[in-house]
């Protein structure tokens, strides 16, 4: 009898251990309902955009703060590919800290409240160079991105399997703050409509990941955007701006998707910039009515884009085409969030005001704002020539231009030169013919001077001022930029460099061109600030050549570099490369440089000035406020992207 009540009363505790234990956090669809369940309790998420590639990883958690008091419960955000493998080596050296701390930010996000959504790729769009591929992926002109094709999806399959250990034990099923992963981005908008690669990520990504995470995609609202870019085995949601009546796209979406919660994946909060256009204004008014209209329907979840937008440092800007068209470095967007973490005049608290309004709760208060500092003008002294670098770069030699692919090289510049030989008498102008693929922008030089510049639209003939005798050699230089590759469409993967001939009818063109890389990529710095600059002495220095100058503060903040006499380059502070600035043109002035690239003390300023010359008082201006091109704007009514 007494065996029979000890094996008794051990079941019974063991049941009672048992129904205590808590149930393993759950995230699902539940399509019969047209809602999401999160721990067997509906729900729905009031996410933003923030990508963790465009803010300093000090500030994470001040961004995503902000976001989580403006009414958010989660966050979505891209993983661009390029940004954690630039650069190809046989070893794959993959960049997972500092900035590129993929699991800091997800982690970072989970200690703030907010769940994440992870647009894992491996395209992402977003402005973002080569829309997040790295260069040496599409360099490779037999791999055809985004298909099916065996060599495209073995990169991608060793990328994955990279990327994913960082991703899986942040799963909201294994205690982190993941609840959704999409798979690619708007593929329907791609004209391949490669179904097998689409359901062979599918497949990768749940052979990864498992089956307690929900895997989604995002499209256009259109027939063929959704039949193209989702598959039965993924949940569709779809994406449109202000002013747009939702149950239009929803209603494209319910012939696809009958049933499930409905989602709207990119909401518009603003609209994205390019050089030489307006700054891109969307009104507040149009955003909170429609974010009231979107709430209002019980079943609908939403993700803003941008809840802040942030900014393209160095060289990670995007381009648009057919008409190519490259994207600024400030990513602002118009966001209620600015590019630096401010509060936008009136969209942030409007935005704020109507989800604590709609869901009737009280929100965190709003955070302080980091500081900005007026640091005065810095006056840049020292100047150091393209000649003089390139005695410490090692030209390598072909009978023909080759594209940056040729040499490794991801970003930059790549300089082109041959010597010409006057075949004729030279009274006038010397006349000189480029053709070929031309991408994007040329500085030409004429025995190291500068001549004027060719656009990747422009071919024929160049006149430059040039007569020399006959039978004279000169040195033709051509200095061309990658200003971003394409971001979007059928044009992406595209070469960069100079792939053609020069020819004039007074000059013959040597037989070897000889090419210098200047990528600028870290070791490259270190070798431009270890050379010794000389004092601005002349009346003016020409370009293009790098321009140093020193300053010191007492306390680092958030300040705006504003160049009022400089026309085109890039901003290095600290050795670190902030990003392009181009005035002359717009819409951006002013160049943010978070507080935290700066050092109490002495601080280097350095501009790689490819237009205009630089005298002894060229200045340039570091101010509290910043100009993004508000003085400039246009109203967005669609949202089409291009």
């Amino acid at each position: 009898m007494r065996t029979v009540l000890v094996v008794l009363i051990c079941a019974f505790q063991a049941f009672a251990f048992c129904s205590a234990r808590p149930a393993a956090p759950s995230f699902v669809v539940d399509y019969d309902n047209n809602r999401f369940l999160k721990d067997g309790e509906p729900f729905r998420y009031i996410a933003g955009s923030l990508h963790y590639a465009r803010v300093p990883s000090l500030y994470w958690k001040d961004r995503l703060m902000k976001m989580k008091a403006m009414g958010l419960n989660a966050v979505q955000t891209y993983v661009p590919w390029n940004f954690h493998q630039p650069h190809y080596s046989p070893q794959m050296v993959t960049r997972f800290t500092s900035d590129q701390d993929l699991g800091k930010f997800l982690d970072t996000a989970q200690q703030v409240g907010l769940f994440v959504l992870l647009r894992a790729g491996p395209y992402i769009c977003g402005e973002w160079e080569n829309g997040g591929f790295p260069a040496w992926i599409t360099a490779n002109t037999s791999m055809k991105i985004r298909t099916s094709e065996p060599g495209y999806l073995a990169a991608v399959t060793r990328w994955m399997h990279t990327l994913m250990p960082v991703v899986k034990p942040r799963l909201y099923a294994n205690g982190g703050p993941i609840i959704m992963v999409q798979v690619e981005n708007e593929y329907g908008s791609y004209p391949a409509c490669d179904h097998d690669y689409i359901d062979y990520l599918y497949n990768l990504t749940r052979e990864l990941l498992g089956n307690d995470i929900v895997l989604y995609s995002t499209d256009g609202a259109s027939d063929r955007m959704i039949t193209c870019g989702s598959s039965k085995d993924l949940f569709t949601t779809v994406d449109f701006g202000a002013g747009t009546n939702p149950m239009g796209p929803f209603g494209v979406l319910r012939k696809h998707q009958a049933k499930g919660p409905l989602v709207n994946s990119e909401f518009y909060t603003g609209w994205l910039d390019h050089w030489g256009s307006p700054h891109a204004h969307v009104g507040t008014d149009a955003i909170v009515a429609s974010i009231k209209a979107l709430l209002d329907i019980e079943e609908v979840s939403l993700s803003m884009y941008m809840a802040e937008g942030g900014t393209n440092f160095a060289f990670w800007n995007g381009a648009n085409a057919p008409s190519y068209s490259p994207q600024p470095t400030s990513y602002d967007y118009d966001a209620p969030i600015t590019e630096s973490g401010r509060y936008h005049p009136d969209k942030y608290m409007a935005i704020r005001n109507t989800i604590s309004s709609v869901k009737n709760i009280t929100l965190p208060p709003v955070p302080e704002l980091v500081p900005a500092r007026d640091y005065g003008a810095v006056k840049l002294s020292q100047s150091l020539s393209l000649p003089a670098i390139l005695e410490k770069v090692k030209p390598v030699n072909f009978s023909q231009p080759q594209p940056f692919g040729a040499f490794h090289q991801s970003f930059g510049w790549l300089l082109y030169e041959n010597m010409m030989t006057i075949s004729g008498a030279s009274d006038g102008p010397l006349s000189l013919t480029v053709n070929g693929m031309l991408h994007d922008r040329t500085v030409l030089l004429i025995n190291d001077v500068r001549q004027g510049v060719l656009k990747r639209q422009d071919s024929g003939s160049q006149t430059v001022s040039a007569s020399m005798p006959p039978g004279a050699t000169f040195k033709l230089g051509m200095l061309v930029e990658n200003q971003g590759r394409i971001n979007y469409g059928s044009l992406m993967g595209e070469i960069k460099g100079f792939t053609g001939t020069v020819s004039s009818p007074s000059a013959t063109s040597g037989k070897t061109w000889a090419h210098y890389s200047l990528d600028l990529s870290v070791k490259d710095f270190t070798t431009v600030f270890d050379l010794p600059m000389e004092p601005i002495k002349a009346a003016n220095v020409s370009p293009p050549a790098f321009f140093h100058g020193t300053f010191t503060v007492d306390q680092a903040a958030d300040t705006f570099v504003y160049m009022p006499t400089l026309g085109k380059g890039q901003l290095f502070i600290n050795n670190r490369n902030v990003g392009r600035y181009w005035p002359t043109v717009g819409p951006q002035k002013a160049l943010y440089v978070p507080g935290v690239y700066l050092l109490a003390g002495e601080n280097t300023v350095m501009v790689f000035e490819l237009d205009n010359a630089v005298n002894a008082s060229t200045e340039v201006l570091f101010k509290a406020v910043p100009d993004v091109g508000v003085g400039s704007t246009f109203e967005v009514t669609s949202f089409e992207k291009h």
